[in-house]
């Protein structure tokens, strides 16, 4: 060793640049060398001075008469404490403080101050103390990292352990991976402080722990390793567009367009994948920047490294001298490559196609409306039959529909009025009850005569979700729908909207009087929907008018009660030509309860035919009624088509004997009881017919 005198005058010449006076210090600062530690592990803290900025250790220093001493504070600048060292857990030792074990008080600068009286040094040294992440065995912010090419060797060491080895003994270091203890394949290999891969995989990446026992202490490092692929010794490939051949876009003058090129980039190191687009020999930042866009380098997808990229270069608005060459060029230090997209005006080429395809639409569109208009009640009749229907009004009453019609007098039967009673008490009950299972409420059939017939007809509108209104000359001429006029209930329900109302025009109505009230009364009806009915020609049902009419009545599908019977018979000089009038059929069935009601005798005959008309359901082939010898009944076969009209008095419809004043008017009321009780069907009487109901 040099003498002491020569040893200080070394050290001087060292810092005689920087030495200040000597109330000063010449301060370095805080060394680039940061310590980091987990809590409740040991560590060691050296003095920086000894280890890059004099040429002397500490030995030396402290033989040239030149005193070591430590100060702490909490950041860099701020004031210094000489610390106080307790000797167990904080320790000086030469020119290191050791601390077994570090703690969470422990973080902070240490400065240590190398003087004597005449000069002075200093550096400062920081210490963070961290605790684990949650569950697990090292603190993220305290790692190291290392990078392996996949498929081959690679060294992961314990860095950072000499203070803690003892000098010519084998230190005992267990490895982890993710904080667990792991079974090694037999290419990774174990020595000394070093975890040796042969050959990597890429599921070697991940966290490697190396843990070493110290004193009573535990040390442990966390080197985090990444994979990536060979290093590449290719230049980037271009996917879009093509490299080999020019690509052509054709575009008009004045719109937009947008170029984009995407390129694979092997693995390179750091070095960030370099593509960018040109213009014959002009980068893109030499033209006009209004109108011309390069976008930043998108990265679509990465593994190990390796890298596809995209660049769009977007002009807003193609003018003539835009029209040109268009190159992408992608690089590295391999070697660049280049795609190239010629851009050229297009030609308004395009008329005849623009034409055609707009009378196609044209074409299309009224077909669609064609159609449409043609087969409207077709179309909505399909989609009610399979998609079903949203109306749902009146699904609590017990009607589909009320059938209000005026009979025609036999006096004034005719051809054409023969046709409309058929139609309007044969055809359409039979039809829309027997074929499309709708349930009507026909006053002739439904209702008896009594003292509340008004109010029953109201109560049976009220209980129907449509009136059906069979316009015929003869219920004009008779004003068959002054009954809606009377009764304000049903009244109001025409003008409100409450009940739907069919009218079907069963012939020319103009220049019949009282047509004027007809007009009127489709003016009061807010619901109102008018079908005209063509004659025995429309009797088939597939014809516009039974659509019509399904169509306008309330949804149901069609479910057929008889399957075993024609609805029509066509060997018939009619449809439903065999069938007896519903007239005659209700009136028999009024005469029979009525009957049955004044002579006990009959009444098992009348339980009988009322539950034969019930399981019939109001469809009639034959009626069989039994009465007195005495009997006057006219066969029912040799009435034809005629009507027949009963001969029944109100008081023995309602169970009732008429009191009269006198002995005569009492013997003249037993003859007529005595008559009625011997004839079932006979005549009305004029002063009867003055109370029947003209819809009765």
């Amino acid at each position: 060793c040099p003498p002491p005198d020569s040893l200080f005058l070394s050290l001087c010449q060292v810092v005689c640049l920087s030495i200040l006076p000597l109330d000063g210090c010449t301060d370095w600062s805080v060394d680039y060398m940061k310590y980091k530690v987990l809590l409740g592990e040991p560590v060691r803290i050296k003095c920086a001075l000894f280890y890059g900025y004099i040429r002397a250790n500490y030995t030396h220093a402290q033989s040239a008469g030149l005193s070591l001493m430590w100060y702490k504070s909490v950041g860099h600048g701020d004031f210094e404490e000489p610390i106080s060292f307790d000797g167990i857990r904080m320790s000086k030792e030469e020119d290191s403080i050791w601390f077994r074990p570090a703690e969470l008080q422990d973080v902070g600068h240490y400065s240590c101050v190398l003087r004597n009286s005449t000069y002075c040094m200093k550096v400062s040294m920081s210490l963070t103390v961290s605790e684990n992440d949650t569950d697990l065995c090292y603190n993220s912010k305290m790692k190291y990292f290392e990078k392996a090419e996949l498929s081959k060797g690679k060294d992961i060491l314990c860095p950072d352990i000499e203070d803690y080895v003892q000098p010519g003994k084998e230190p005992e270091i267990v490895w982890y991976k993710e904080c667990k203890p792991k079974q090694w394949r037999q290419s990774i290999v174990r020595k000394r402080d070093t975890l040796s891969i042969k050959e990597v995989r890429e599921d070697d990446i991940g966290n490697y722990t190396c843990e070493l026992k110290f004193g009573n202490f535990v040390v442990r490092r966390t080197t985090e390793l990444s994979v990536t692929a060979p290093l590449t010794d290719k230049p980037p490939k271009i996917l879009f567009p093509a490299e080999n051949k020019m690509s052509i876009m054709e575009l008009q003058l004045g719109s937009p367009v947008n170029l984009t090129c995407r390129a694979f980039f092997g693995y390179s190191g750091d070095v960030s994948p370099l593509i960018y687009w040109m213009k014959g020999e002009k980068f893109i930042e030499d033209l006009d920047e209004s109108r011309f866009r390069e976008s930043e380098i998108k990265t679509l997808r990465e593994h190990l490294g390796e890298q596809e990229v995209s660049i769009s270069l977007t002009i807003d608005a193609v003018e003539e001298s835009d029209l040109g060459n268009y190159s992408c060029y992608v690089e590295n230090g391999n070697g660049r490559r280049q795609a190239n997209i010629q851009l050229t005006k297009r030609e308004l080429m395009y008329t005849v196609e623009l034409a055609g395809g707009l009378g196609a639409i044209l074409l299309l569109l009224i077909f669609l409306v064609t159609l449409y208009k043609c087969y409207r009640i077709e179309l909505m009749l399909f989609y009610r039959n399979h998609f079903g229907s949203e109306d749902v009004d009146g699904e609590n009453k017990d009607y589909d529909a009320y059938l209000s019609y005026t009979k025609v007098d036999p006096d004034q039967w005719s051809q054409e009025t023969r046709e409309e009673e058929r139609f309007a008490l044969e055809i359409l009950p039979d039809v829309l009850e027997k074929h499309y299972g709708y349930k009507l409420c026909i006053p002739d059939r439904d209702l008896i005569p009594t003292g509340t017939y008004i109010e029953d007809v109201a109560r049976c509108v009220d209980q129907s979700k449509r009136l059906i209104i069979v316009m015929t000359p003869n219920y004009v001429v008779r004003r068959g729908w002054s009954i809606f006029e009377l009764e304000t209930r049903l009244r109001n329900m025409l003008v409100s909207g409450e009940i739907k109302v069919i009218l079907i025009e069963c012939a020319e109505l103009r220049g019949i009087m009282n047509y004027q009230e007809v007009e009127a009364l489709k003016h009061t009806i807010k619901l109102l929907t008018v079908i005209k009915w063509p004659g025995p020609k429309s009797s088939k049902l597939d014809s516009k008018f039974w659509k019509r009419l399904q169509y306008e009545m309330p949804f149901k599908r069609p479910e057929r009660v008889l399957s075993h019977e024609q609805v029509l018979d066509v060997s018939e000089q009619g449809p439903f030509g065999e069938l007896q009038t519903v007239s005659a059929i209700s009136m028999a069935a009024a005469t029979s309860t009525a009957m049955a009601t004044a002579h006990p005798e009959l009444r098992s005959t009348f339980h009988n035919s009322y539950h034969t008309s019930l399981r019939q359901k109001h469809y009639y082939r034959s009626y069989e009624y039994d009465v007195p010898s005495s009997g006057t009944l006219p066969p029912l076969t040799s009435l034809g088509n005629q009507h027949t009209y009963c001969n029944i008095p109100m008081t023995l419809l309602n169970g009732q004997r008429p009191q009269g004043k006198g002995q005569r008017a009492e013997q003249q009321q037993q003859q007529l009881e005595e008559q009625h009780a011997n004839n079932a069907m006979l005549p009305l009487l004029p002063r009867e017919t003055s109370i029947s109901s003209v819809i009765w």
